[in-house]
């Protein structure tokens, strides 16, 4: 089979089985196979494709075209201009939590300059991109990734050497207990925690139940990390310490009521693509 005619009986199994993107989904799981981008099919096409190769990668396109994730699939994402490795186990990146990210830096730098020496903590690390993407911005800062994953924990490790970020550790640990493990206090706090209402996570799309549900059920109400957050890691920020946070859609007055009800102000929020209040960042007041 030539490469066209592979790359048109690819999208043409994604395409029946209803999958969103079935042409990037397909040129996708192509480059990543063969190592060829659009400009090369365009040239290469007429060619032969290897016989194993192709046979692999029709048995990718039959997995993705059940809602398996296209990013476990090639086993790795770009996320804020930045590599991560991922698979069964640890949330994938999305674009949204570049706008919580995009926040935080902002924030820093308006409260601290362009290049602060500072502690920041991100707590529900999963793959590290908050904490690496940080690390990049603010490579005079030491950064600490809490996950509790195991499986997490492993491309945790690997992104943080992958990207080369050495002011990036990552620590095992629960948001709800390890609170007491630290001793230090923090500049910046900073998290993408689990906000899925319990009952809601089977509602959910296809690709996404593929994601651990411990990385997406926030709860009965969806809001359980973020009232442990904000009433026990509060108190490991410094005064005048920066928190942030990403927003399920529609949780932003809650979040900010909560956050104002133990001393944060001057609170603000983001917006991403869609127009939802999807990050939030709040001051700790002076005691």
């Amino acid at each position: 089979m030539q490469y066209n005619q592979l790359y048109r009986h690819i999208i043409d199994i994604l395409t029946k089985a209803g999958i969103d993107s079935p042409a990037f989904d397909a040129m996708c799981l192509f480059e990543n196979q063969f190592n060829m981008n659009r400009h090369s099919l365009i040239m290469q096409g007429d060619k032969e494709a290897p016989e194993k190769e192709s046979e692999h990668l029709i048995q990718l396109a039959n997995k993705r075209a059940t809602g398996y994730p296209l990013q476990y699939l090639i086993g790795k994402w770009d996320f804020m201009d930045c590599e991560f490795f991922v698979g069964d186990g640890v949330l994938i990146p999305r674009e949204d939590t570049s706008v919580v990210v995009q926040l935080c830096i902002d924030k820093i730098k308006a409260i601290y300059g362009e290049k602060p020496q500072l502690k920041i903590l991100d707590l529900c690390a999963g793959s590290g991109a908050i904490s690496i993407a940080l690390a990049k911005e603010f490579s005079e800062s030491d950064i600490t990734a809490l996950e509790l994953s195991d499986k997490a924990m492993k491309y945790l490790a690997k992104n943080i050497l992958h990207n080369k970020c050495d002011n990036v550790k990552a620590v095992y640990g629960d948001v709800f207990k390890s609170y007491t493990d630290f001793a230090e206090d923090f500049d910046v706090i900073i998290s993408n925690p689990p906000y899925i209402i319990s009952d809601e996570i089977k509602t959910l799309q296809t690709e996404v139940q593929h994601e651990p549900v411990m990385a997406l059920d926030g709860g009965t109400d969806g809001y359980d990390f973020y009232r442990a957050i904000i009433k026990h890691w509060s108190k490991k920020l410094k005064e005048n310490g920066l928190l942030v946070f990403e927003l399920g859609e529609g949780q932003y007055d809650t979040v900010k009521e909560l956050m104002q009800d133990c001393g944060f102000t001057n609170i603000q929020c983001a917006y991403d693509i869609q127009e939802t209040k999807r990050g939030i960042s709040g001051i700790k007041s002076i005691e």
